[in-house]
């Protein structure tokens, strides 16, 4: 007695089910539900594997969607599912269209990995720092999240554990590239949301306030005229005398330095512009004692044939203690802060630190302020001044 292809679905009932007849024309066979319209169960042949899907119309056509294996999934949870996709088709949406659309949602990982970053490392030049702060600081908390899953509550999450282990701004830097990565996805219309978008950032105070003293500045420079590296002695010591960044330095060409005229053309800056750097008189001798390495286009030649230095660090590192500075705080970065507030120091306004450091505006050369106040206060005494020759003018005219 064959088994009718349609009846009310009982657990009974589908487990006795046959596999599909091995000459069959089909290659599964249907059985339909009495109870939920749409519901069926397909029987393969061979093992005879059962699976249940939804058949329905959306828009005049017709189209089916899998719900799932049996056993694993039963008739009461098969109905279930049915039944809530049948809402769906009632309320305007496809089930097997928002189906797919998830299964096409990435994960944080894949977007960065496969999207966001192959993007970075085209428009961004700091994409390897992008990369680093993904790989330590992301990835091992949300990467395996699938974008549509990240709540400002992941974000959050993220935010404070970040204040066990890091600073104000490196937390921030890699709570700005979590929002960054969202809004591309929003952009690209991978999410609907951007769930860091009013996470705000925290305040940071953690800006490096030391500075190489005077004495220090002549025992580093001493020191690295004697290091073994000439190339490292030079670099440092052009470091103090010019403010620039250490890759500003280290990736200068022979082609946009003029010792005629004294200057050294930086085409592109953290600020994304170029400018134009005057060179001392010193700063221009040290420059010519470079040995100039055949087909190399850098000022600072590497050990690899047509490429720059790389580790001026470890050469830096070697220069200070020879110079008996053992502090941990000090940096490469720390030449830079120095050489604006010696300018300072000397009588030079914010507007020459923002001219000599190359800021894009004069709110990065407010941090120097408060090492001149000899030149705050002789301000002040000339308002005073000035004020009491008006004052004596208005009493000789009463």
């Amino acid at each position: 007695m064959s088994t009718p292809r349609r009846f009310k679905f009982t657990h009974r009932l589908i487990d006795g089910l046959p596999p599909n007849e091995h000459d069959a024309p089909s290659r599964e066979a249907e059985y339909s539900d009495t109870e939920i319209s749409g519901l069926k169960c397909l029987v393969g042949k061979g093992e005879g594997t059962k699976k249940f899907l939804l058949r329905y119309l959306w828009q005049g056509r017709k189209r089916a969607i899998s719900i799932g294996h049996w056993p694993e999934i039963d008739v009461i949870t098969a109905r279930k599912i049915a039944t809530e996709m049948k809402r769906q088709i009632a309320t305007g949406t496809d089930p097997r269209h928002e189906r797919d659309k998830c299964r096409a949602i990435p994960t944080l990982q894949e977007a960065f990995s496969q999207y966001y970053f192959p993007w970075a490392k085209l428009h961004k030049k700091s994409w390897n720092k992008d990369e680093q702060r993904f790989r330590d600081h992301i990835a091992p908390v949300m990467g395996n999240l699938l974008l549509n899953e990240i709540t400002p509550r992941h974000v959050t999450h993220l935010q404070s554990s970040l204040c066990e282990t890091c600073q104000p701004a490196t937390n921030n830097r890699v709570i700005a590239l979590l929002k960054a990565l969202l809004r591309w996805s929003l952009r690209h219309e991978m999410v609907t949301v951007n769930p860091a978008a009013n996470i705000p950032l925290l305040r940071e105070n953690n800006a490096r306030q030391r500075y190489f003293s005077e004495t220090e500045i002549r025992r580093i420079f001493d020191a690295a005229g004697q290091d073994n590296s000439r190339v490292a002695g030079i670099y440092i010591r052009l470091l103090l005398l010019t403010g620039l960044r250490r890759d500003e330095l280290r990736l200068a060409k022979w082609e946009h330095y003029s010792m005629q005229q004294g200057t050294l053309w930086l085409p592109e800056t953290k600020n994304g512009t170029g400018r134009l750097v005057h060179l001392s008189t010193w700063a221009i001798t040290l420059i010519d004692e470079l040995p100039r390495f055949g087909g190399n286009v850098w000022m600072f030649g590497g050990k690899l044939p047509g490429k720059p230095v790389c580790n001026v660090t470890k050469a830096f590192r070697r220069i200070i203690r020879r110079a008996g500075i053992y502090d941990e705080e000090v940096c490469i970065h720390t030449c830079r802060h120095s050489v604006a507030a010696l300018i300072v120091s000397r009588g030079g306004t914010l507007y020459d630190v923002q001219a000599q450091l190359g800021h894009r505006s004069i709110q990065s050369s407010q941090r120097y302020a408060h090492l001149h106040p000899q030149r705050l206060k002789a301000t002040g005494q000339l308002i005073e001044k000035h004020i009491g020759l008006l004052s004596e003018n208005q009493d000789s005219t009463i």
